[in-house]
């Protein structure tokens, strides 16, 4: 489809092909006035050192991303509304699920469809399937399956044959990595894939689905197998801190591991047993006498990422071209593209493929429920062993009983407190999530409860063991919070049950044991001033009506039959994995309009809008368009990562991250703004000096940008435009692309632009100059200056501090909660955009809501790996459960040049918070302390 074709109703055509209403004609029809289809076009993805032939460049005239919004852009550096805001209400912002072959142009016509048949049970030996219900309905061409089936009257293809590469992450709970079950071996997990069906058309598709759906006969499975052998996935997290006068203070950092209190036959074993006495010291503070001793069991449920698209994608394998074309939502661009060229390198000749082309559509919301899915590879082999284009597309039932899922939680703490000062003696936390039947990034969202163990406060003895354990329920993954709002439930509810011990103030207790500027985290991350905002939250928040007249409002509920209490929470969520790699393209056509280009993708976090505004500080106006999701472009960086050192010239320490809820804010806009940087000092600023007729070095800062004009004094205003026809007639620099690696601090490096060198906080460069865009040459990094060594080890060393009052009533005849007001209170550093942080914000309250009150999914028996969940079973926060007019977001004033991702940080606090609340409007503190609290708990309580 042309990108300005309008979408209406068509006529069978002469083979009998049916009309299929989509949403997009739906929509296009009914006055959106011509759809355009908005996706983000990548560019090959090249294996390093395979380079491919000009010849298998993509096809032409392959739908684009179209323009932005009509006057969405405010004044330089502002947004009046989301760059894709008017596409979005007129439902022009299309999702994967959107797509057909045919909107293609250089694609066959012909698609298939294929249905995924999932295991309904977990450890029941696969005997096969019987499709007895298809007949007369619909039949399908041929089943993919792991290995051949007997006594199956499909045609089949198997796996087996493919030889296939899997990657990593798809490691089950026995070490084995499998896409589908093979005939007669226990489905690892709930859910898991036992084979593909693949029919002539979304029509038999659908007729097919309906037949078999909720029938337990399809799947045949026999006994039961024994469980797996009960050991964690990837290593656990061990994190010591210990600091007492007299001795050098122990910790992740000083002793260059994860120490492993529990091995000594490693080569950190003299660590090891450091740590081990270490911990043996800090039980003996724990147990001291004339000490407040607490402990309990801190629980959360698994939750569903509730994307507003379930899963569906778009493939096709061109044998001629040997490209993989992919159609996806998507956040793991990189990581998506090289796992399906990895996938297939031992495939030839049956697949043979040296190309792959991934088109990243918007993946509707759902932070972290689309990185590094199973669905792309199931959709990769489906696309390889069929004759042309497939379509795979979950409906709600599917995408509850395949998709990635929250981890739950299981955390058992100590703590030991000075009665008399509130202080915080020693801290111990044992953290268990059970994560599902495949490793996927469990260990790492189980190493970032870990370093969230202590929250946000200082704990000079303290440890905390974490670990990712396999189970049977549906796979669990990186989802929003990675791991923080676990944590975050544990120790923001056993402070308040201290400061009920000791007759304190929750906020005060907590204001008296915050992280302060010179602290460290248990890592032994280092705090910056930047860490006196938890003590500011606390100050705000003791100050605040809501904190200060619950007393008074709790009186006047219990007037009129309502329980109401008032609870608080802090956190100090973390923000990048502690070593990011990201990128960024601007680029500037003859007539001024600017480009910039991300390989990370617009979760619904305002990422596109966002590093649109990036540009104004150096380039004097907003660009015009955001590309997102192109992984392949910027190949032309040269950049290179597994093992390596800073004295390679194009090595760095990550090439590529996935596009994260928290990462735009900082990281993202980092690399844009040098890009943009890069522009202006190598290509406007001599165009600048050509236009004025003045020496470069007499305007070398000494200009500035005022409505969209260069001004210098003594010399008359250059608009962009004027500028820009310049470079181009100059053949000046008129693009820049650009790679930062932030570990503590961004890595620096020197570059030569023209007869400049400039120290520049990036580790990667290359230029694109007029006449030639398009064309980019990398300019040779000099004087790297690296992060210092023991950033590596931190773990994590940017944080966002938030705080969180929330206010909840109770009817006592029916026990059910509610909340009816929120004081969200967060450091964001410098605000970029208000209305998107206050977008992020309100989306975090309400997603705590639904995750203390109200979302509940069984991880095993009875839940979703069962095919039977929808939303009818699983409730998440509506209308009526958020307060909306009693919700503020407080942005505490920040002299920060650079922006805090604050998407989990927002999220964090919220659910402890209404526990709290809930607590002290009962007068009761719920023994299991799990989550979601019900009414039946509330009941059980206050009746025991």
């Amino acid at each position: 489809m042309n990108p300005n074709e309008s979408a209406t109703a068509e006529a069978p055509d002469a083979s009998g092909g049916l009309f299929e209403l989509t949403r997009r004609r739906l929509l296009g029809g009914a006055g959106a006035g011509g759809v355009m289809l908005l996706m983000h076009q990548l560019a090959e993805a090249r294996p390093r050192g395979r380079p491919v032939p000009a010849a298998q460049a993509l096809p032409e005239g392959l739908p684009t991303q179209p323009a932005a919004s009509p006057a969405w852009s405010g004044p330089p550096g502002q947004a009046r509304f989301r760059i894709e805001g008017l596409a979005k209400v007129t439902g022009q912002k299309i999702y994967a699920r959107d797509f057909r072959a045919k909107d293609f142009p250089s694609w066959p016509k012909t698609e298939r469809a294929a249905l995924v048949l999932r295991a309904p049970a977990a450890r029941r030996q696969f005997l096969g399937l019987d499709l007895a219900a298809l007949q007369g309905v619909a039949q399908p061409l041929f089943a993919i399956v792991q290995s051949p089936l007997p006594d199956f009257g499909v045609p089949q293809k198997d796996l087996v044959s493919l030889n296939l590469t899997l990657p990593f992450w798809m490691k089950g709970p026995d070490g084995v990595q499998q896409i589908l079950v093979p005939p007669n071996t226990p489905a690892q997990f709930f859910g898991q894939p036992v084979a593909i069906l693949v029919f002539e058309n979304a029509a038999a598709c659908r007729r097919a689905q309906r037949a078999l759906q909720f029938r337990p006969d399809v799947v045949r499975l026999g006994d039961a197998a024994p469980a797996p052998v009960d050991t964690p996935y990837g290593t656990p997290t061990y994190l010591t801190r210990y600091e007492v006068p007299g001795l050098a203070p122990f910790s992740q950092v000083q002793s260059g591991y994860e120490s492993n209190p529990h091995q000594d036959d490693s080569p950190t074993a003299p660590y090891n047993r450091t740590a081990r006495r270490v911990r043996e010291a800090i039980d003996t503070e724990l147990a001291r006498p004339g000490t407040l001793q607490l402990e309990g069991r801190y629980r959360t449920q698994v939750l569903d990422p509730m994307f507003m698209e379930p899963e569906a994608g778009l493939a096709w394998f061109d044998a001629k071209r040997k490209m993989m074309n992919l159609v996806l939502g998507t956040q793991a661009t990189n990581g998506d593209t090289l796992d399906t060229f990895n996938m297939f390198q031992k495939s030839a000749p049956q697949v043979d493929l040296t190309t792959v082309a991934l088109y990243a559509c918007y993946p509707g919301g759902g932070f972290g429920g689309r990185d590094v899915s199973m669905f792309p590879p199931l959709l990769a082999v489906t696309a390889a062993l069929c004759d042309g284009p497939v379509r795979i597309a979950e409906d709600r039932y599917g995408q509850f009983q395949g998709g990635l899922k929250q981890l739950a939680s299981d955390i058992h703490q100590r703590i030991a407190v000075d009665p008399a000062s509130g202080e915080f003696l020693a801290f111990a936390s044992r953290q268990v999530l059970p994560s599902g039947g495949n490793q996927n990034y469990s260990p790492f969202v189980a190493s970032l409860a870990g370093y969230c163990g202590l929250s946000g406060y200082l704990v000079k003895q303290a440890y905390v063991d974490a670990e990712a354990k396999p189970t049977l329920g549906v796979v669990a993954g990186s989802m929003r919070g990675f791991g923080g709002p676990q944590a975050s439930w544990a120790v923001e509810t056993m402070v308040d049950e201290v400061a009920l011990a000791l007759k304190r103030d929750p906020i005060a207790l907590r204001a008296r044991n915050v992280l302060k500027p010179g602290d460290r985290t248990i890592t032994g991350a280092p705090i910056d001033e930047a860490a006196a905002s938890l003590a500011e939250i606390c100050r705000r928040a003791q100050a605040h009506p809501l904190w200060k007249d619950r007393e008074k409002v709790r009186k006047e509920k219990a007037k009129q039959g309502r329980w109401y209490g008032v609870g608080f929470a802090l956190a100090n969520q973390a923000y990048g994995t502690g070593t990011d790699g990201v990128m960024a393209e601007v680029t500037l056509a003859p007539d001024g309009a600017l480009t910039v280009r991300s390989n990370c993708v617009d979760m619904g976090n305002g990422s596109a809008t966002t590093l649109a505004i990036s540009t104004a500080g150096w380039l004097g106006a907003n660009a015009s368009q955001a590309v997102m999701g192109d992984v392949a472009t910027f190949n032309a960086l040269g950049m290179t990562g597994g093992k390596g050192n800073w004295d390679e010239p194009t090595w760095t320490a990550s090439v590529s991250m996935s596009s994260s809820a928290c990462l735009t804010a900082f990281h993202q806009v980092h690399v844009a703004e040098q890009a943009s940087r890069v522009l202006f000092e190598a290509g406007l600023l001599p165009a600048a000096a050509v236009l004025w007729r003045v020496p470069l070095e007499r305007i070398q800062g000494r200009t500035r940008w005022v409505d969209g004009r260069l001004h210098a004094e003594g010399l008359p205003p250059l608009p962009l435009p004027q500028l820009a026809a310049e470079a181009h007639r100059a053949r000046l620099p008129v693009g820049a692309m650009v790679h930062g690696l932030y570990q503590g601090t961004w890595v620096s490096a020197s570059y030569k632009l023209g007869e400049r060198k400039l120290l520049l906080p990036i580790d990667g460069l290359a230029l694109a100059r007029g006449g030639a865009v398009g064309h980019w040459q990398r300019v040779e990094r000099k004087d790297v200056i690296p992060p210092d060594p023991a950033a590596e080890l931190y773990g994590r060393s940017l944080y966002a501090p938030s705080g969180a009052l929330v206010a909840v009533e109770i009817d006592p005849r029916t026990h059910e909660p509610r909340v009816v007001a929120v004081e969200l209170i967060v450091d964001a550093g410098k605000v970029l955009q208000p209305d998107l942080l206050t977008g992020q914000a309100q989306g975090g309250i309400a997603m705590g809501i639904g995750y203390a009150l109200l979302e509940e999914l069984p991880i095993a028996e009875g839940g979703a790996g069962d095919g039977r969940w929808n939303l009818d079973r699983y409730h998440v926060a509506l209308w009526g459960d958020v307060p909306l007019n009693a919700m503020k977001v407080t942005v505490l004033p920040s002299s920060s040049p650079t922006a805090k991702g604050i998407a989990e940080a927002v999220l964090c606090p919220i659910a402890p918070a209404i526990g709290n609340a809930v607590a002290a409007a009962t007068g009761y503190r719920f023994r299991a302390r799990s989550l979601p609290i019900r009414a039946s708990d509330i009941r059980a309580g206050v009746q025991s």
